[in-house]
């Protein structure tokens, strides 16, 4: 079974839109024809019946108000998402469903979930320099999805 790589963002927002600038960086980097990536804006994701049919699910988004720095990766397990409140990210809940709905046998589930995020902080603080913070994290976690889930080495990078 295949691979999906699902880069969730907004796209009318600077900060909020990494997901999106990450999974266009992974199409990039990667080229395997069993492994798919899709883009989807967050106002639109029916993530239940995106990721059905799936052995596996790589989810990227951003965290807003978190406690980490700006610009911060994160690499979140479904645990994590349990004790993320709905005004810092409404998909945990959705994330945290889709595995543990009960009754569906006849339907095929991701084996494996992993989510990734990069830290955008607050809107309000949401400076110019910030911005670019967050910017530069999206090559960053490009190659830690590529290397941690896929075990690839990017040409031109030194893996330490």
């Amino acid at each position: 079974m295949k691979t999906l790589i699902l880069g969730l963002g907004n796209p009318g927002f600077a900060g909020e839109r990494m997901g999106l600038d990450v999974a266009r960086g992974l199409h990039a980097a990667l080229s395997d024809p069993n492994i798919d990536i899709v883009e989807i804006p967050a106002s639109e994701i029916d993530l239940f019946g995106i990721v059905a049919g799936y052995r596996k699910v790589v989810i990227v988004d951003c965290v807003q108000g978190g406690d980490g720095d700006i610009g911060e990766l994160r690499r979140l397990g479904l645990e994590d998402l349990e004790l993320v409140d709905g005004h810092v990210s409404e998909y945990g809940t959705e994330y945290r469903a889709t595995v543990e709905i009960p009754g569906l046998d006849n339907v095929s589930m991701p084996q494996e979930i992993s989510v990734y995020a990069i830290e955008v902080g607050t809107s309000a603080a949401q400076s110019t320099e910030m911005l670019e913070m967050v910017r530069e994290a999206v090559p960053r976690l490009v190659e830690q999805i590529v290397r941690e889930e896929f075990s690839y080495r990017m040409p031109g990078r030194d893996w330490i």
